[in-house]
């Protein structure tokens, strides 16, 4: 029965995930002259580090687990922690950042991308093993800290900004209110990674009902956003 909720858990969020991403590829035309480009082939990304990233359980499901059994990459925790939080931390922070006129938004942004690194790396040659063996809480925090603050340079621009009476078909305000929703709701989750096995089922259930929940609206949004908006309005 778990197995059987967990599957029909990926599933709906693998679907939502593509769904984005494949809406992204039929009106790629309509943004190929603009940085959503890049947007659109970050959702491709998501796609990939996602499927990728369910290897213990793909390799399982074909008996073949042994093969990393007592390795470093036993558990997928490093593969996200590069792939999904690092790359999402530089992706977002870069993208938002190309709509600043303020010159020291963008500096305090690329010292915000700079700190990260920094943490990243002496995580992973200080404590390799921590590093493979849980969700690392302090990188997550900071990741968060620095989308948070890429966003809420983009609001204060754009509050002072001629675009403000446009934003009802601006693309980039949708994807900023979304992600600063779903980082908001997601984010205290993973103080309590910990709590994440099977002694506690009940938070197991909470947890993948919120993060579906999340994913779902997140990724349809993202879609929506993409027929509806007009790049002529972020120009």
């Amino acid at each position: 029965m778990r197995e059987f909720l967990y599957d029909y858990y990926t599933f709906l969020t693998k679907s939502v995930e593509i769904l984005a991403f494949v809406v992204g590829l039929i009106v790629y035309k309509k943004y190929k002259n603009t940085p959503v480009k890049y947007f659109i082939w970050f959702l491709g990304w998501i796609v990939f580090v996602e499927t990728i990233g369910n290897y213990p359980r793909h390799l399982k499901d074909y008996n073949l687990d042994y093969l990393i059994e007592g390795t470093l990459i036993e558990r997928n925790y490093w593969w996200f922690t590069l792939f999904w939080t690092s790359a999402a931390t530089f992706f977002y922070s870069w993208f938002f950042s190309l709509r600043y006129k303020s010159y020291v938004f963008k500096q305090i942004i690329k010292i915000c991308q700079f700190i990260y690194l920094l943490f990243l790396l002496i995580t992973i040659f200080y404590d390799p093993l921590a590093f493979f063996s849980y969700r690392l809480e302090h990188l997550s925090i900071l990741s968060v800290l620095v989308i948070l603050l890429s966003l809420i340079f983009y609001f204060i621009e754009l509050i002072n900004s001629e675009r403000l009476t446009n934003i009802s078909r601006s693309i980039y305000f949708y994807i900023a209110v979304t992600i600063f929703v779903w980082w908001l709701v997601t984010t205290p989750l993973s103080f309590f990674e910990k709590y994440f096995t099977e002694a506690d089922w009940d938070f197991i259930m909470i947890k993948w009902y919120i993060y579906l929940i999340s994913n779902i609206l997140m990724y349809s949004i993202f879609a929506f956003a993409l027929i509806w908006c007009n790049p002529k309005q972020d120009v």
